[in-house]
């Protein structure tokens, strides 16, 4: 075995945490940028459905059933849908602006929550929109 290959075996004075050295731990993209980036996307991605320039489709909006009942439920839930997804990227955004200084190190047991922000809170923005979508019609 080469020496370059035999010190990818061994790690002398560094600990591996999922692969990676702690001397390389600081090469982790913080989960502050994630989210920012998450709601940046968000943002983004909920424009055009607000402005109901989304048509029908499989792949892009909110697609549930009621949704798919008519075109006037499609543009209504998906405009609905698009305000509050874009409420939750601003959220996103500045809650990783905010709270970037006070975000949990890798390594921290409070890295895991943190990190699950933007799943817990979208539950409530799906919640909304189901909500939204059975006081229209059928059809």
């Amino acid at each position: 075995m080469s020496t370059a290959a035999a010190g990818l075996w061994r790690c002398t004075g560094s600990r591996i945490i999922g692969g990676i050295s702690t001397e390389d731990a600081h090469m982790i993209l913080p989960i502050r940028y994630v989210h920012a980036g998450m709601g940046l996307a968000f943002i983004v991605l909920s424009i055009p459905l607000i402005l109901r320039k989304v048509p029908m489709n499989h792949f892009y909006g909110v697609r549930i059933r009621k949704a798919f009942a008519s075109r006037r439920n499609w543009y209504a839930i998906n405009a609905y849908g698009g305000r509050l997804i874009l409420a939750f990227g601003v959220f996103l955004l500045l809650f990783a602006l905010l709270a970037g200084p006070w975000a949990p190190t890798p390594r921290s047991p409070w890295s895991l929550p943190y990190a699950l922000v933007p799943l817990i809170g979208l539950v409530p923005v799906l919640v909304a929109i189901l909500r939204f979508a059975r006081r229209l019609p059928d059809r």
